[in-house]
Protein backbone atom coordinates (compact mmCIF):
# COMPACT_ATOMS: atom_id res chain seq x y z
CA UNK A 1 0.00 0.00 0.00
CA UNK A 2 1.06 3.55 -0.61
CA UNK A 3 1.71 5.73 2.43
CA UNK A 4 -1.68 7.47 2.43
CA UNK A 5 -3.55 4.19 1.98
CA UNK A 6 -1.65 2.55 4.82
CA UNK A 7 -2.38 5.51 7.09
CA UNK A 8 -6.10 5.38 6.26
CA UNK A 9 -6.14 1.63 6.96
CA UNK A 10 -4.48 2.18 10.33
CA UNK A 11 -7.01 4.89 11.20
CA UNK A 12 -9.88 2.55 10.21
CA UNK A 13 -8.54 -0.20 12.48
CA UNK A 14 -8.04 2.23 15.38
CA UNK A 15 -11.58 3.54 14.96
CA UNK A 16 -13.20 0.10 15.31
CA UNK A 17 -15.02 -0.76 18.52
CA UNK A 18 -17.05 1.27 20.95
CA UNK A 19 -16.54 3.80 23.73
CA UNK A 20 -18.95 4.78 26.51
CA UNK A 21 -19.57 8.50 26.79
CA UNK A 22 -20.81 9.44 30.27
CA UNK A 23 -22.80 12.64 30.83
CA UNK A 24 -22.87 14.96 33.85
CA UNK A 25 -25.84 13.04 35.24
CA UNK A 26 -24.04 9.69 34.85
CA UNK A 27 -25.98 8.53 31.77
CA UNK A 28 -23.80 6.27 29.63
CA UNK A 29 -24.05 6.16 25.84
CA UNK A 30 -22.23 3.39 23.94
CA UNK A 31 -20.99 4.92 20.70
CA UNK A 32 -18.82 3.61 17.84
CA UNK A 33 -15.33 5.09 18.21
CA UNK A 34 -15.43 6.49 14.66
CA UNK A 35 -18.61 8.41 15.54
CA UNK A 36 -17.33 9.57 18.94
CA UNK A 37 -14.13 10.93 17.35
CA UNK A 38 -16.17 13.30 15.21
CA UNK A 39 -16.37 15.40 18.39
CA UNK A 40 -13.21 17.47 18.84
CA UNK A 41 -13.58 17.18 22.63
CA UNK A 42 -13.79 13.38 22.57
CA UNK A 43 -11.01 13.08 19.99
CA UNK A 44 -8.66 15.23 22.09
CA UNK A 45 -9.38 13.16 25.21
CA UNK A 46 -8.78 9.92 23.32
CA UNK A 47 -5.56 11.25 21.78
CA UNK A 48 -4.26 12.24 25.23
CA UNK A 49 -5.08 8.85 26.77
CA UNK A 50 -4.15 6.66 23.79
CA UNK A 51 -6.99 5.26 21.65
CA UNK A 52 -6.61 1.59 22.53
CA UNK A 53 -6.94 2.11 26.28
CA UNK A 54 -10.05 4.29 26.35
CA UNK A 55 -13.32 2.45 27.00
CA UNK A 56 -15.17 5.21 28.88
CA UNK A 57 -15.01 8.98 28.73
CA UNK A 58 -16.60 11.07 31.47
CA UNK A 59 -17.91 14.41 30.27
CA UNK A 60 -18.84 16.20 33.53
CA UNK A 61 -19.67 19.48 31.78
CA UNK A 62 -22.09 17.93 29.26
CA UNK A 63 -25.75 17.31 30.09
CA UNK A 64 -27.28 14.02 28.95
CA UNK A 65 -29.80 15.76 26.66
CA UNK A 66 -27.02 17.71 24.94
CA UNK A 67 -24.77 14.65 24.65
CA UNK A 68 -27.60 12.65 23.09
CA UNK A 69 -28.16 15.38 20.46
CA UNK A 70 -24.43 15.58 19.71
CA UNK A 71 -24.32 11.80 19.23
CA UNK A 72 -27.36 11.92 16.93
CA UNK A 73 -25.71 14.71 14.91
CA UNK A 74 -22.45 12.77 14.59
CA UNK A 75 -24.20 9.51 13.65
CA UNK A 76 -26.20 11.31 10.96
CA UNK A 77 -23.14 13.01 9.50
CA UNK A 78 -21.12 9.79 9.64
CA UNK A 79 -23.73 8.27 7.29
CA UNK A 80 -24.19 11.47 5.24
CA UNK A 81 -21.00 13.54 5.39
CA UNK A 82 -21.44 17.31 5.50
CA UNK A 83 -20.58 19.27 2.43
CA UNK A 84 -18.12 22.12 2.83
CA UNK A 85 -19.58 25.60 2.73
CA UNK A 86 -17.69 27.58 0.11
CA UNK A 87 -16.33 30.97 0.91
CA UNK A 88 -17.22 33.63 0.02
CA UNK A 89 -20.87 32.68 0.43
CA UNK A 90 -22.86 32.54 -2.81
CA UNK A 91 -25.99 33.97 -1.19
CA UNK A 92 -26.92 36.14 1.79
CA UNK A 93 -29.50 33.47 2.77
CA UNK A 94 -28.00 30.56 4.74
CA UNK A 95 -30.84 28.33 3.49
CA UNK A 96 -29.33 28.62 0.00
CA UNK A 97 -25.83 27.79 1.26
CA UNK A 98 -26.20 24.85 3.68
CA UNK A 99 -26.80 21.20 2.89
CA UNK A 100 -30.46 20.24 2.74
Amino acid sequence: KRNGEAKNHIMDVEDEGYVNLVSREGNSFQVPIAVAKMSELVRSIMDEDGDEDVTEICLPNVKATVLQKVIEFCEHHKREPMTRIGKPLNSPSMADVVQK
